[in-house]
């Protein structure tokens, strides 16, 4: 069905609050999106293709696809864009109707959402333009055009054809066969991997690792990415498959856990493949390591099998959430030569993770207090509070800023470039405790249950029980936060004249 230039296509598929879910692909040169209801599956493109006996500019031939000889069309002779063919270019399946045409593609970029807001209608005079509206890809700022499909398969000359391998099943909201959905394909190593669209915030390119404090196994580093510097995470040894090698990581697909994003290191984005409900088929569960993680096993044709991920399961795993946790905010106002601050949540191993810290002595804290490690701020709002540094906004909320070394009783720290908040919930509440810098995040190795401890367990050095984490051979104080703010907060019920370090201290 032809739509008018400005007009958004009934049949584009919607997400959540009237989105509209876009396939991002990178041909002729350009940056361009596609409908998920326009944008059929993609398929590798091979060396060479059959001939056809028709003329038209860009038109490169045809590929055998299942029942199909399909048409396969190449942009850049139509938009004049010239570029020598690479052998790792794919064939996107684009659909209007029930026709369809191949176009020649360089990669796929991923899916993303897009406020039907924001779509701005493209217009010229006279028609003949090949794509309908614009917009800036909503996390990254990136410009993309959304290609019309009626108005590419409607270029003079160019072969479409019937499709005849889609049952003729009724379409529902998003603009697919009924019960059908759309899978991300990914290899990871020597794996092919899927998972629903739905549940893919987006895709990024070529992940530039920073080593972090967290470096692991697990996580090879971090990302910066929406302004934050989030964890990245090797999934084949999150589902027990092995490790993928730092130099086979050539993409990263963000999932967004609602209390922040994890980055899931890729070797490179394959494809976007179209299954109905039978398709996935289930795997034994002694059969793989992480049976909790796969949803099954499906084959897509030019791929071959791929195990497709439980995305619903993978946004509640206690170890990806634990890494969702701690993303850290990137200010732009920041000096150059300050450090990247960042933290990533627990070990692989089933120990509880530490975070490791100085206040001019070195204290670990139970990672899963720490809810956010923020920079020092730029600015505090400064009150007559003894302990306090001031208060700063954050996430809607207005949080106090404490010297976590004058609360202990000793002396207080200068701010420096490595100064960072430690922010802890408690109750309804946020605190944030200054500290000088952070260490590291290791699994607990050592504690003694037994020991003998004064006053409130952990609210103050001299009440904490000592622990050894990761690869130290020291003992370190294992200080709780939370009770420490507990406390806090306790003492700030007296008059404020009342309010100082013996009382916090005090054991």
């Amino acid at each position: 069905m032809s739509n008018a230039p400005g007009d958004l296509a009934p049949d584009r598929a919607a997400g959540p609050g009237g989105d509209v879910v876009h396939g991002l692909l990178r041909l002729a040169g350009m940056d361009v999106a596609l409908p998920l209801s326009a944008l059929r599956e993609v398929v590798p493109c091979p060396a060479e293709l059959a001939g056809l006996p028709a003329a038209a500019p860009g038109l490169l031939g045809a590929i055998e696809l299942r029942r199909l000889v399909l048409p396969v069309l190449d942009l850049q002779a139509v938009t004049g864009r010239p570029e020598e063919r690479r052998a790792d270019q794919v064939v996107v399946v684009v659909a209007s109707g029930d026709r369809v045409l191949g176009l020649l593609a360089d990669q796929v970029q991923g899916i993303c959402e897009v406020a039907t807001d924001t779509l701005v209608a493209a217009h010229a005079h006279g028609g003949g333009l090949l794509f309908s509206h614009t917009f800036r890809h909503p996390e990254t700022g990136r410009a993309y055009s959304v290609l019309d499909a009626a108005a590419v398969l409607a270029l003079p000359g160019v072969p479409t054809v019937t499709d005849v391998t889609r049952d003729a099943a009724p379409v529902g909201s998003g603009g697919q066969p009924a019960g059908r959905h759309t899978l991300t394909v990914l290899r990871c190593g020597g794996y092919q991997l899927a998972i629903d669209a739905a549940h893919v915030h987006t895709t990024i390119p070529t992940p530039d690792l920073r080593t972090s404090v967290l470096t692991s196994r697990m996580c090879p580093g971090t990302v910066v990415y929406a302004d934050r510097e989030v964890p990245v995470v090797d999934p084949l040894v999150l589902l027990g498959l092995g490790e993928l090698p730092r130099a086979d990581t050539g993409a990263g697909l963000v999932l967004d856990l609602g209390h922040g994003y994890v980055v899931l290191a890729l070797s490179e984005l394959l494809e976007l493949a179209h299954v109905g409900p039978d398709d996935v088929l289930p795997t034994p569960s002694f059969a793989l390591p992480r049976p909790d993680l796969l949803a099954g096993m499906v084959e897509v044709d030019g791929v071959g099998d791929c195990l497709v991920l439980d995305g619903g399961t993978m946004l509640t795993d206690p170890q990806l959430s634990g890494f969702a946790a701690v993303n850290t905010a990137l200010e732009a106002t920041r000096s150059d030569e300050d450090p990247a601050l960042s933290a990533a949540a627990a070990a692989a191993g089933g120990a509880p993770s530490y975070l490791t810290y100085s206040i001019g002595l070195d204290i670990a804290t139970p990672l899963e207090q720490v809810s956010e490690i923020l920079p020092f701020p730029d600015s505090l709002t400064r009150t007559s509070v003894p302990g306090l540094l001031g208060l700063v906004t954050h996430r809607r909320a207005v949080v106090p800023v404490l010297c976590l070394s004058t609360l202990l009783g000793r002396e207080q720290r200068e701010v420096g470039p490595s100064t960072c908040l430690l922010l802890v919930e408690m109750d309804d509440e946020v605190v944030a405790f200054a500290v000088d810098a952070l260490r590291s995040i290791s699994p607990l190795t050592w504690t003694d249950a037994d020991q003998a401890v004064r006053g409130d367990r952990g609210a103050t050095l001299q009440s904490a029980p000592l622990v050894r984490v990761g690869e130290e051979t020291r003992l370190l104080p294992d200080l709780d936060l939370r009770a420490v703010a507990r406390r806090l907060r306790a003492t700030t019920a007296l008059p404020t004249s009342r309010l100082g370090t013996a009382e916090l201290t005090a054991v």
